[in-house]
């Protein structure tokens, strides 16, 4: 049995190259393919795939969403980021979410191949490209508590700042192109995150915070 592994990613264009470079290794089996979140995760909970090579930036719910929720419904399965995001408002919130790993698009493929073979065997793998960007949260977490603001994803930052605006779901949801249910996501998590009770709340964190 080979790894068997789902590939998630918005571009078709995209997830027809992987498969083409993974059909290379005759130890890789790809099992099927997603193009957003929702899809990811669906398709994780029936195949139970062993490896899940997620993007970030896709439409509906993103990877970072997709993440949390596959690490709940597959828990045996190991989640790999493959993104071009190289900041830390992408790569640390992935981490926190349950991946295993976290690569860079502009990779080499080696490196891609190396990184789905190491979470496969329940090691973290991470870009050695971003291997400075975790020295310095190391740093960081070890001089204070890390500012709440910080932990926040682009998407949840945008969410943030249009509820504090006082717009309804639906116009946040038109508004970024994405599903009522993902904007409710979404802001259940930054409400989690930053430990607030209540819009009234987050509009006064958005406010000392010159947010808005």
């Amino acid at each position: 049995m080979g790894i068997r592994i789902l590939i998630a990613d918005d571009h078709a264009i995209v997830r027809a190259g992987i498969r083409a470079l993974l059909q290379l290794h005759p130890d890789f089996e790809v099992v099927g393919e997603a193009a957003d979140g929702y899809e990811a995760i669906l398709q994780a909970r029936r195949l139970q795939p062993d490896v899940v090579l997620m993007d970030l930036a896709m439409p509906g719910m993103d990877g970072l969403a997709a993440t949390h929720e596959i690490r709940r419904v597959a828990p045996q399965t190991r989640v790999l980021v493959l993104s071009q995001h190289e900041n830390r408002e992408y790569v640390l919130p992935a981490l926190r979410a349950g991946a295993a790993g976290y690569v860079l698009k502009r990779a080499p493929d080696d490196t891609l191949i190396r990184a789905i073979r190491a979470v496969y065997a329940g090691e973290t793998y991470v870009d050695p490209r971003l291997a400075d960007l975790l020295v310095e949260e190391v740093r960081r977490s070890g001089e204070g508590p890390v500012d709440p603001l910080d932990t926040l994803t682009e998407r949840e930052r945008e969410i943030l700042v249009l509820l504090a605006q006082g717009k309804s779901y639906q116009e946040i949801a038109q508004t970024l192109f994405i599903s009522v249910k993902t904007v409710d996501f979404h802001r259940t998590n930054l409400m989690r995150k930053l430990g607030l009770k209540n819009r009234t709340e987050l509009v006064q964190f958005a406010i000392r915070r010159g947010l808005i």
